[in-house]
């Protein structure tokens, strides 16, 4: 009974090693020895691009790792790096999926996550026209100049009283007050669901969200989310991303208030695709945008720029 069970166990793990042993019929790059499982996983912190220069000096520009079953390519020359930019761009240009930016954009919505394709097009062009275009940033340059002025003015009173002045929280404050009213009509000084220390903390949060790592990135299929959820990363996850949802929820409905009126010249790219949403039954663009849609460009926006 013993050696049954000893097999049992043991013939899986020697299949996974003759797996790894036959040659591929692709013609792979060269990399370092990869271990059962786990492949590459245990070399990560040796394989950080600051410590990937032995890597390149061994194995050539283009180096072939793999965390779990997850393959990844190291590219380290100016000709490899124009071939997978320039070349084979359309092979390349789509950001790698993870549990956390797949939670984080709504199941890729938003235009920094999304796949590229025609939503992803249009999404662009949409943020091209409506909020990043000369015509759009000369009309918020008062935002921009009222925003510089109350940092100054709090600066001159910080120093007449000879108190401390955090720049990196004071400058962070400056930038994200100007993309909340230039993004999303959100002025932090009389808004009541954040304010200038929270909004802090939110960014913090969808960065910790995007660029924790499950088990299930380098393990993709039931086993994976299992261990996320037996481990609790998973609730932690839903947790954080809870709170998140609720704040661009509140965007959302402060967007959705009937009694608010839109300027045309000062919408913002929420207006543009929540008026898209309610006249998509009367156009026949191809594009329609979702609230999926809406909350995943406001949180890809806060991203963006702020982390």
């Amino acid at each position: 009974m013993l050696i049954f069970l000893c097999f049992l166990f043991l013939f899986p793990l020697v299949l996974i090693v003759l797996q790894n042993l036959k040659p591929s019929k692709w013609n792979l790059p060269p990399g370092p020895l990869k271990l059962p499982i786990i492949g590459n996983l245990h070399q990560r912190r040796e394989l950080h691009p600051r410590n990937r220069l032995n890597l390149t000096q061994k194995y050539g520009p283009v180096v072939l790792l793999r965390f779990g079953y997850v393959p990844v390519v190291v590219i380290s020359s100016r000709d490899a790096a124009e071939e997978v930019l320039k070349t084979q761009d359309l092979e390349c240009c789509s950001r790698p999926e993870t549990v956390g930016t797949r939670t984080i954009s709504y199941n890729c919505k938003g235009i920094g996550f999304m796949p590229y394709g025609e939503e992803w097009k249009a999404l662009r062009k949409l943020a091209v026209i409506e909020l990043f275009s000369m015509k759009k940033l000369q009309s918020f340059r008062y935002i921009r100049e009222e925003e510089s002025d109350l940092l100054v003015k709090k600066l001159y009173e910080s120093s007449s009283s000879q108190s401390v002045v955090n720049l990196n929280k004071t400058l962070f404050t400056l930038v994200a007050s100007i993309i909340c009213r230039i993004g999303f009509r959100l002025n932090l000084q009389d808004c009541e669901f954040i304010d200038e220390d929270s909004i802090a903390e939110f960014v913090q949060k969808c960065e910790s969200v995007t660029r924790t790592s499950m088990f299930s990135d380098f393990f993709p299929g039931r086993f994976g989310r299992f261990i996320d959820r037996v481990s609790g990363q998973n609730t932690r996850l839903e947790s954080i991303f809870s709170e998140v949802d609720s704040f661009l929820q509140n965007i959302l409905d402060d967007h959705l208030k009937p009694g608010r009126r839109r300027v045309e010249e000062s919408s913002d790219i929420i207006d543009v695709m929540i008026e898209m949403m309610r006249n998509q039954d009367k156009d026949g663009d191809s594009f329609k945008p979702t609230t999926d849609n809406l909350k995943g460009m406001i949180s890809v926006t806060f991203w963006i720029f702020l982390v």
